[in-house]
C-alpha cells in the first residue's frame, strides 16, 4: 500500500494544492463553471441553464462541489482534478487486478499524472477530464470482464459496471462515451479471436449503457432537432495533423522516460505485446484516434482517453528495461539531459530576473508576472540539482526524483499568472462591489469578450452591448467597458455616475434612454 500512498501524495501536491491559486484562464473556463452555479442558485438541477438539451451529469458533480466548498475557482475546478485522480486510480486498480503488480500499478498511475495534457485539463473548470474518467472506467471494466474464462457473477458485474460508466459518459459528453469503449472492445475481440465474448460481455454492456440514458433520450423524441445536440454529435473542423501533435505535446515531459522504455529489446517487446493488457492498451490508443479521424465528432481534448494506455505501455517498457538490468544506460542519459536542461534554464531565469530592463518588455507581452523568472529558476535548479546529485543512486531513487522535479513545477507555475491579462476578474469584482450590483436587481451590458467573467463574478445575466441598444426597464443599468471604448463618448456629456478601475469603467444609467 506504500506505493498507493505515493500516488496520493503526488496527486495532492500536483493537482489539488494549486487549484485555487490560479485565475480563470479564458472565457471557456467560465462557460464550464457558470451552468452549475446557476443550478445551485435556482435550485433547479434537472437541466443545464441556457442549454436544455445538454447532458447535465458533469454539471451535477460541479454543483456538489459548490455546495461543499462554496462557489469559487477551487470548487469549479475540483471535479476535473478529482476525475484525473480517479482515472489514475482506475489505471492502478486495472493493473493490480490483472497482473497483481503493485509497483507497476503505481508507476503507470504516476506516469499518467505526469503528462502535460493531463496536468493542463485537470486544472480547468472544463469537463473533459470527467468524460475521460467515465470512458476509461468503462474500458477498464470491459478488459477485466474479458479476462474471465467463463461467464460468472464477476464477468456479469464487470460488464454492468462498464455499461454504467459508459452511461455516465454519454450523459456528460455524448455518444462518443459509448462508441469508443464499444469499438475498442470489438477491436480487442477481433485480434484476440474471441468474438463469442460479445454475447456474454457485449450484451450486458449495451443494456446497462442504454438504460440510464433512455429516459432523457425519450424526452427528446418530440423535438428530434435536439437529439444531435444531446448526443453531442458535432463536427470539429480540426486539421488532421493536430491530433498527433496533441498527443506528442501532451506526453511531455515523459519523453525523457520513453528511450529507456524503447531499449527493452525486441524479444522483451514481443513478450509484452503477447500479453492481453498490452494488446488492449494498443487497441485503446489506435481505435479512438481512428474514430477521431473518421467521425471528426470529438473535441481534440477528448484524445485524453488514449493517455492512460500510453502510460501503461511506458510503464511496461520501463519495468522490462529495469528487470533486464538497464544495460543501455538510456535511463541515466535521459535523466541527466533533463537535469542539465533544468539547471541551465533555471540559471538563465534567475540571472534574467536581476535585469528588469531586459525581462520587463518581454513579459509585458505575456500573461505572466515577472516573479515567474525567480520562481521557475529556483524550482528548476532544485529539481535539476537533485537529479544530478542522485547520479550514483539507485534507479528507483532517480525515478522518484524525476517525478519530484515534475510535481514541483505546477506549484511554482500556479502563482505566476497576471490575472488581469487573462480575464480581468479582480477589476470586475471591484467594480461590481463599488456599484452595489445585485443579481436580479440590475441590468449589465458588456462586450462579448467580457461577458463570461462578468457573469461569473456578478451573478447577473449580462446583455450584449452592440453599438448600442439598451432596453427600457425599471432596473438600474450598468455599462462595463474598457476605458478606450468609443461608446463612452456617447455618455461623456451626461452626468452619469462612473467608477473606474485600472483598465475599465462602469457607467451607471438609472433610467436607460430610448434608442
Amino acid at each position: 500500500m506504500k506505493y498507493f500512498g505515493w500516488i496520493f501524495l503526488f496527486f495532492i501536491v500536483s493537482f489539488i494544492i494549486p487549484l485555487g491559486s490560479r485565475p480563470m484562464y479564458s472565457p471557456w473556463e467560465y462557460y464550464g463553471a457558470i451552468p452549475a452555479r446557476e443550478m445551485v442558485e435556482s435550485g433547479s438541477y434537472a437541466t443545464v441553464p441556457g442549454d436544455l438539451a445538454a447532458p447535465p451529469m458533469s454539471h451535477w458533480v460541479t454543483t456538489a462541489s459548490y455546495n461543499l466548498f462554496g462557489i469559487n475557482n477551487f470548487s469549479a475546478r475540483l471535479p476535473s482534478a478529482l476525475a484525473a485522480g480517479l482515472t489514475a486510480l482506475f489505471i492502478a486498480l486495472l493493473i493490480q487486478q490483472h497482473l497483481r503488480d503493485e509497483k507497476l500499478a503505481a508507476l503507470s498511475a504516476t506516469v499518467y499524472m505526469s503528462f502535460s495534457l493531463v496536468f493542463m485539463y485537470s486544472g480547468l473548470s472544463l469537463l473533459f477530464m470527467f468524460s475521460t474518467m467515465a470512458i476509461i472506467g468503462s474500458m477498464g471494466a470491459i478488459f477485466l470482464a474479458l479476462q474471465e474464462a467463463k461467464f460468472n457473477r464477476r464477468k456479469f458485474l464487470l460488464s454492468v459496471i462498464a455499461g454504467l460508466f459508459s452511461a455516465v459518459g454519454v450523459l456528460s459528453c455524448g455518444i462518443s462515451a459509448f462508441s469508443i469503449p464499444a469499438l475498442t472492445m470489438l477491436g480487442y475481440m477481433l485480434i484476440s479471436r474471441r468474438l463469442k465474448e460479445l454475447l456474454f460481455t457485449g450484451i450486458p454492456f449495451i443494456i446497462f449503457a442504454a438504460l440510464p440514458v433512455l429516459p432523457s433520450f425519450l424526452c427528446l423524441l418530440k423535438t428530434p432537432e435536439l437529439i444531435a445536440q444531446f448526443l453531442h454529435w458535432n463536427r470539429h473542423d480540426v486539421p488532421y495533423f493536430a491530433y498527433p501533435l496533441i498527443i506528442i505535446a501532451g506526453i511531455f515531459p515523459v519523453w525523457v522516460l520513453i528511450p529507456a522504455a524503447m531499449m527493452t529489446g525486441k524479444e522483451a517487446w514481443k513478450r509484452l505485446f503477447g500479453q492481453p493488457l498490452c494488446k488492449f492498451a494498443c487497441c485503446s490508443i489506435i481505435i479512438p484516434i481512428i474514430y477521431a479521424f473518421v467521425t471528426r465528432n470529438i473535441h481534440p481534448a477528448m484524445l485524453l482517453v488514449v493517455f492512460p494506455s500510453l502510460a501503461i505501455l511506458v510503464a511496461l517498457g520501463l519495468q522490462a528495461y529495469f528487470n533486464a538490468g538497464g544495460h543501455h544506460r538510456s535511463f541515466d542519459w535521459m535523466l541527466n539531459l533533463w537535469a542539465t536542461l533544468l539547471i541551465l534554464s533555471g540559471l538563465a531565469e534567475v540571472i534574467l530576473w536581476f535585469f528588469p530592463n531586459i525581462h520587463t518588455p518581454i513579459l509585458a507581452k505575456t500573461i505572466f508576472k515577472p516573479v515567474i523568472l525567480l520562481v521557475f529558476g529556483v524550482v528548476s535548479l532544485i529539481g535539476g540539482g537533485a537529479l544530478l546529485y542522485s547520479l550514483r543512486g539507485t534507479w528507483r531513487s532517480r525515478l522518484y526524483l524525476f517525478f519530484f522535479s515534475i510535481a514541483i513545477l505546477p506549484l511554482g507555475f500556479s502563482w505566476c499568472f497576471n490575472s488581469s491579462k487573462i480575464m480581468p476578474g479582480k477589476e470586475f469584482k471591484s467594480l461590481v462591489s463599488s456599484c452595489n450590483i445585485a443579481p436580479g436587481k440590475s441590468d449589465l451590458y458588456a462586450r462579448q469578450e467580457h461577458i463570461p467573467a462578468l457573469r461569473w463574478i456578478s451573478g447577473c445575466k449580462i446583455r450584449l452591448l452592440d453599438e448600442i441598444t439598451i432596453e427600457n426597464n425599471d432596473l438600474p443599468t450598468y455599462l462595463v467597458l474598457e476605458k478606450n471604448d468609443p461608446i463612452l463618448l456617447r455618455y461623456s456629456k451626461n452626468n452619469y455616475k462612473c467608477i473606474e478601475s485600472a483598465n475599465f469603467i462602469c457607467v451607471e444609467i438609472p433610467q436607460p434612454e430610448n434608442d
